[in-house]
């Protein structure tokens, strides 16, 4: 008898203390699941508002360069590809500058990144490769 009131005890304890709080959790997951798709959509269909930013007719070397020297990117070296896109090397750039500027110049010349490679150095600065090219419409 005290073993079945023992193994009572322990049942509800177990489903109270362990299974109910698993199942809160579980179902506030779930709620902070849907508020994140809710806000994603809300921002994708934000970020889709208003017109398009028409794309700059200049060629991508001469946007780049002229961007990044009103924004004071120093670019250690450039090479304009065939295909017309065009790859520059930065030495020492804070990401927090280098990240937002490609993102300008994607959204307001119409440009593309096609290749962006980085790797951070001792300073927490970074040295970066990035190609742009004409972004497709």
């Amino acid at each position: 008898m005290l073993a079945v009131m023992t193994a009572a005890i322990l049942g509800v304890g177990g489903l109270y203390g362990v299974v109910m709080p698993l199942k809160r959790a579980s179902v506030d997951v779930r709620e902070r699941l849907q508020d994140a798709r809710e806000q994603s959509a809300a921002l994708k269909l934000a970020s889709m508002d208003g017109a398009p930013a028409k794309a700059d007719a200049r060629p991508v070397a001469a946007i780049v360069e002229t961007s990044a020297a009103g924004l004071g990117m120093p670019i250690a070296r450039k090479r304009q590809e065939s295909d017309g896109a065009f790859t520059i090397w930065i030495n020492a750039v804070d990401a927090r500058a280098l990240l937002p500027w490609t993102a300008l110049l994607e959204r307001e010349a119409g440009l593309g990144v096609a290749g962006f490679t980085t790797s951070r150095l001792d300073n927490g600065l970074v040295e970066a490769e990035v190609t742009f090219a004409r972004a497709a419409r």
